[in-house]
């Protein structure tokens, strides 16, 4: 009989496309999975992905007053009940856990059941749900080297495995990234949900570069109530652009750019790097732990990216930024040199090795 794993994850991308991409390699090869998320990351699977998942709604602590804390505890309390039923219903032989709050409850139910557990944290720093966890997993797996930040009592738990990136991100050749002679591209890209400062800033800024005397070219990711004004405007200022809310075959547009302005999650900032794309890192300033600076700043430290904080990303700013960049092409030949530099052993078949070791 084939081995079941249940894969649990929050709905924002940094969490459910993970899991998502390992699902599908572990399916691949031969194992039965399934799939416990949240609304949000039930909308991320479309019909090709024949997953069987299940739903909950659960809370977080995070709420300031008495009342949003009482309804979370009772959320929470909720949704275990319903992990303990899916738990006994599937009969799973592993769990995963890949954070957010939404992984918690059915990845503490695999204690009643003696079922493992294994965590998974791409970020620099453990997030909360994953921190609660660290008692009872049996494995973390680490996206990158972050023993230092680590309970000392959990270290013996850790592998680092590396970044769950999409395979055709995985197998690409950084050797092949060349700097544009042309235009001069740029990729913004603001995290699954978009980022509205990006979708304020950047057009203007894109516009000013233009009238620098530059060919420039801007493929931008933004909200779906910014998308028809930023499209008007790049097409009266008769700039060439692709303005799209979210787009499956990224790699595309990351091979056909000379420059990223992005968010700082795990998975976004690890692809810009294993394709060797320098890029502008703007932190979300009220990120939990403060991962996504801390994420910014492990590349920064590599020579990989600049740091522009959110408080200081307004126009002039980034068009200066910007600016600097395309004149001292240098530095960004710099930039492509040190993540070339960088190699990305293949983290399916290092986490696939480490589970059949515990199941």
């Amino acid at each position: 009989m084939n081995k079941k794993i249940i894969f649990c994850a929050g709905g924002t991308g940094g969490h459910i496309f993970p899991a998502i991409n390992l699902m599908k390699h572990f399916l691949q090869k031969g194992y039965n999975v399934v799939l416990v998320t949240d609304k949000r990351g039930n909308n991320f699977l479309n019909k090709n992905l024949k997953f069987k998942s299940y739903e909950l709604r659960t809370g977080t602590l995070a709420s300031k007053n008495l009342l949003g804390k009482i309804l979370s505890v009772i959320r929470i309390f909720i949704s275990v009940l319903k992990s303990v039923s899916i738990l006994k219903k599937e009969r799973a032989d592993l769990i995963i856990g890949f954070g957010g709050y939404v992984s918690f409850p059915t990845s503490l139910a695999s204690k009643f059941f003696n079922i493992p557990l294994v965590i998974y944290e791409p970020n620099i720093v453990v997030g909360k749900a994953n921190k609660y966890l660290l008692p009872i997993a049996k494995k973390v797996f680490l996206g990158k080297d972050i023993k230092e930040n680590f309970p000392e009592k959990h270290k013996t738990k850790l592998d680092v495995v590396g970044t769950i990136i999409e395979k055709n991100i995985l197998n690409y050749l950084n050797s092949e990234k060349k700097v544009k002679k042309e235009n001069f591209s740029i990729l913004v890209l603001g995290g699954s949900q978009g980022a509205e400062i990006f979708g304020k800033t950047v057009p203007t800024v894109i516009n000013m570069i233009k009238e620098q005397g530059y060919k420039i070219q801007i493929n931008q990711q933004c909200m779906k109530n910014q998308k028809d004004s930023i499209v008007n405007y790049y097409k009266k200022k008769s700039i060439k652009n692709y303005v799209f809310e979210f787009e499956k075959n990224i790699l595309d547009l990351i091979f056909s750019s000379d420059l990223a302005i992005t968010r700082c999650g795990a998975t976004t900032t690890a692809e810009l790097a294993h394709t060797a794309t320098p890029f502008i890192a703007v932190p979300i300033p009220d990120s939990i732990n403060n991962h996504q600076y801390l994420n910014a700043k492990y590349y920064e430290d590599r020579g990989y990216c600049w740091i522009l904080d959110q408080n200081n990303f307004n126009d002039e700013n980034l068009f200066n930024l910007i600016i600097e960049i395309m004149k001292d092409k240098k530095k960004l030949e710099s930039k492509h040199e040190n993540m070339r530099k960088d190699y990305t052993d293949n983290v399916y078949n290092a986490i696939e090795a480490k589970i059949k070791e515990i199941i």
